[in-house]
């Protein structure tokens, strides 16, 4: 039972840490800056905490795959902030949420889990969630049409960073371990973003922020930690593909979250389009559950990525 309420308690944690975005006037970058920082504090923070946890991990040079997976991290956060702020969380998160598919997609190209997936329903689990976003995204007026295009694109490249980062992480999980991994993986966010900004001469808007939209900022990177631990919880007591599936429920709160508490879209004049929106989410998640045949998707690498190393 444990295992099923940490995996919904996750799912809540993946809605919860992108909120503050919708509070903050900070530009995407910046909010980045500030939500990375946070979410690298409360690894190490975690980390430190080694002798009362009791893990062992060893340092390897896999670890290096997550300084690139931190790059792709940073830069798909950054357009699926931009995004949330052209088309809202409600549009941006089902765009983003292709990430599923993408992600299994992928682990049949680099990791070789055929055995393990079924690509048919990976493919129609992506249409499914394809076919929801489109639904959301018809919820606004035609003025905004070229706006919505540039967030739609920029929210699926998100997604398309994301499901790469996810591969990255199954891989290093696998090899090394997830503390340490989470600590050179945050770590390698906050310092891309940080030098995009130094290049960028951009450090006086650090400074000019508020402390509101920096407490917001450092806010949302605990919030993502506690999504990251929990979803660990949920994956040591039950097998790993339900506690995947149930966490995927995290995007009926993020729409949920934008309709009633933000009010992005007006359920009296859009409620059909929402009404589908949402059941092809659930189709989409189900889809993603016959598309794993087995619990050991999410920690058994394949044999392409152990080559590489």
């Amino acid at each position: 039972m444990f295992g099923y309420i940490s995996a919904i308690i996750s799912s809540l944690f993946f809605s919860l840490y992108i909120i503050p975005r919708k509070l903050s006037k900070l530009s995407p970058v910046i909010f980045s800056l500030f939500m990375s920082a946070g979410f690298s504090i409360s690894t190490i923070v975690l980390y430190l905490f080694q002798p009362l946890i009791g893990f062992h991990e060893k340092l390897s040079l896999v670890l290096l795959w997550s300084v690139g997976a931190g790059i792709i991290w940073a830069t798909s956060f950054v357009a699926f902030v931009t995004s949330i702020d052209l088309i809202g969380l409600s549009r941006s998160n089902q765009w983003k949420n292709l990430q599923g598919p993408f992600g299994v997609l992928l682990s049949l190209l680099l990791l070789g889990e055929w055995a393990t997936t079924n690509p048919l329903y990976a493919i129609l689990a992506a249409l499914a969630i394809f076919a929801s976003a489109l639904f959301f995204t018809n919820t606004s007026s035609a003025t905004t049409k070229q706006i919505n295009l540039k967030g739609v694109y920029l929210a699926s490249l998100a997604a398309l960073g994301f499901g790469s980062v996810a591969v990255i992480q199954k891989y290093v999980t696998a090899q090394v371990g997830v503390y340490s991994q989470q600590v050179v993986w945050s770590l390698s966010i906050f310092f891309s973003l940080l030098t995009y900004i130094l290049l960028s001469h951009r450090v006086k808007e650090v400074f000019k922020s508020r402390r509101k939209d920096v407490v917001l900022g450092l806010g949302a990177g605990v919030f993502y930690l506690g999504a990251s631990i929990f979803q660990l919880f949920s994956y040591k007591y039950i097998p790993a593909a339900i506690g995947f599936t149930i966490i995927q429920l995290n995007a009926l709160w993020t729409i949920t979250i934008g309709i009633l508490v933000f009010k992005e879209i007006d359920l009296k004049k859009y409620g059909k389009q929402v009404g589908f929106g949402l059941l092809f989410t659930l189709i989409g998640v189900f889809l993603l559950v016959l598309a794993r045949k087995s619990e050991l998707l999410m920690t058994v690498p394949g044999p392409n990525l152990r080559k590489m190393m």
